[in-house]
């Protein structure tokens, strides 16, 4: 199977929590019910492919990512019978489904955690994880729950030994030096192969093995043991995307992307920069990084988010430079008390201050980038978050349907939901939900979806070359998109100020530009083409289009 055959080459991705989602059966917790029946909507968006964030059995201690089961879905959210249907009403929709792996770690709870803290010294039930004598063991590993956990090591008074725990101290470590370990983790790949899922995004995939005088940072016994879960995935003879969360540099992220082992990874880099770049209204670095992007893993292949269920993951200096944290810092609105571990713990909108055109224009950028934009349930909307609520649920709260109670989500009484609907000024579920947006044609989930029918009707957007043009103006990214038989050009302007700037597109002297989404002509291609975009303004133009001819689909530009 070539990458070109591949389904996910440029898809989009809606990342969504079910528990957050829709209720189907009124007890105030979203399920697998709820979402079959709003897939209708994901379809009318135009998304490719749904990321479901764990729904295994769970103490639901760190979101569902501390799992006592991997084979199972949690009781709360339905069954394998459930997740069966989801599966094929999605697949009859034309959506792929993706669940979250979560291969590191597991919770306390889980039975093999009970038979080790219980089982002798060095014996095969305790080394199902990774125990230690001495807390100071991988003392060069970063902690990375700082503000909850001072160490990666927590003491059992039962096992009498510490065990490692890269994240919660309720998520202890697995050992993947142990072959009993690799054998059960696999066997849980091809479980959901079995049943039929399209993708796994692998959770935390750099941390598997440990070793000493290292970060225990995708070490090469790691790279090993996601060359196996490859090996799995080929046998199925299915076209099922593997994606690392791998918050690494770029360089270090992209050895994950070798042809025999995953297909794609998350760029955090990437998304760390955009927020520098609308920060600063200067997009120099950005260039700087998506070139580096490209060069190091040329093609689609890096997955792009904006936001997502943690916080907007910005390291220690060893993620992205210190001078992009702190104009991040400086120049985006983040209020009290949202700074959580290494990042900020604001959804989109309020991270830009409620402001639609900075939202519209990442997302214009996210949308026509190489690679496979990610949209996080409700960014589509403009939701709002909820400050002070526990860890990272401030993000996670139930999606907005209707001006309805509790948003449309639930009609259980407030004190059952999941979390508290939205009702901060600005972002109030009965004015910010999908059943007003619909009716407003100038509204954020309209041009959502727009743009998306945009990408979808242009091949160059989806899996085009990628190439930076020169721009004269500080604040103005350009850069092409093409394929052999489409030219796509794109402009955007990061600062709150307008711009004006010629750009040189003599290569292409006397041909036809035409803006994408309304359908308007433009001068044609000449060494000084004429542009001036508004404050966060951008626009998508084709060139070299022959006259008559319409890839987009006519009703678009009526």
């Amino acid at each position: 199977m070539t990458e070109k055959d591949s389904w996910w080459e440029g898809a989009v991705i809606y990342q969504l929590i079910p528990r957050s989602y829709a209720d189907g059966n009124s007890d105030g917790i979203g399920d697998l019910q709820g979402l079959i029946g709003r897939l209708s909507y994901l379809r009318w968006l135009g998304v490719d492919a749904l990321w479901l964030t764990p729904i295994y059995p769970s103490p639901l201690e760190d979101g569902g990512y501390d799992i006592t089961d991997f084979e199972n879905i949690h009781p709360e959210l339905g069954d394998l019978s459930a997740f069966h249907r989801l599966l094929k009403a999605a697949h009859d929709q034309g959506i792929k489904i993706i669940i979250d792996l979560v291969l590191n770690h597991t919770s306390v709870l889980h039975p093999w955690f009970q038979r080790a803290r219980w089982a002798p010294k060095g014996s095969t039930e305790r080394e199902v994880y990774v125990w230690s004598d001495d807390p100071n063991k991988y003392a060069e590993a970063p902690v990375l729950f700082r503000n909850f956990e001072s160490s990666n090591w927590e003491w059992d008074d039962v096992a009498e030994q510490y065990y490692l725990h890269r994240f919660l101290r309720h998520q202890p470590d697995l050992n993947y030096e142990n072959p009993w370990v690799q054998d059960q983790m696999l066997g849980v790949v091809d479980f959901w192969l079995e049943r039929g899922v399209d993708g796994f995004r692998l959770d935390a995939v750099p941390f598997l093995f440990e070793a000493e005088d290292s970060r225990c940072e995708g070490l090469p016994e790691t790279h090993g043991f996601l060359r196996q879960v490859r090996a799995r995935v080929e046998e199925s003879g299915r076209d099922v995307l593997l994606l690392a969360e791998a918050i690494q540099p770029v360089k270090e992220a992209a050895p994950y992307l070798a042809d025999d082992e995953l297909h794609g990874a998350f760029n955090f880099v990437l998304t760390a920069h955009l927020f520098a770049a609308v920060a600063s209204g200067n997009c120099k670095q950005l260039k700087l990084c998506l070139q580096e992007a490209q060069t190091v893993v040329p093609g689609c292949r890096w997955a792009l988010p904006l936001r997502n269920h943690d916080e907007l993951w910005l390291g220690d200096g060893h993620l992205v430079p210190e001078g992009v944290i702190q104009t991040i810092r400086a120049g985006l609105h983040q209020g009290h008390g949202h700074w959580l571990n290494w990042g900020i713990n604001r959804r989109l909108a309020p991270l830009l201050n409620g402001d639609p055109r900075a939202n519209r224009l990442l997302h214009a950028l996210l949308y026509s980038l190489p690679g496979m934009p990610c949209l996080y349930y409700g960014d589509e909307l403009g939701m709002g978050d909820w400050p002070g609520l526990r860890d990272r649920d401030p993000n996670r709260t139930p999606m907005a349907w209707t001006p309805a109670r509790n948003g449309g989500f639930s009609s259980a009484p407030d004190p059952l939901l999941v979390l508290p609907a939205i009702t901060a000024p600005g972002y109030d579920y009965r004015v910010v939900n999908v059943e007003v947006q619909k009716q407003l044609p100038g509204s954020l989930l309209n041009w959502h979806r727009r743009m998306l029918t945009c990408r979808r009707l242009l091949p160059a957007l989806r899996r085009g070359d990628f190439e930076v043009l020169e721009s004269r103006h500080a604040s103005v990214m350009v850069y092409l998109r093409s394929v052999e038989s489409m030219t796509v050009l794109v402009a955007a302007n990061l600062s709150g100020a307008g711009a004006s700037l010629s750009l040189d597109l003599s290569r292409w002297n006397g041909a036809r530009t035409r803006e994408v989404l309304w359908g308007c002509e433009y001068p044609p291609a000449n060494e000084d083409w004429f542009v001036y975009l508004p404050s966060y303004g951008f626009s998508w133009w084709l060139i070299g289009e022959v006259d008559g001819s319409d890839p987009l689909n006519a009703d678009l530009h009526n």
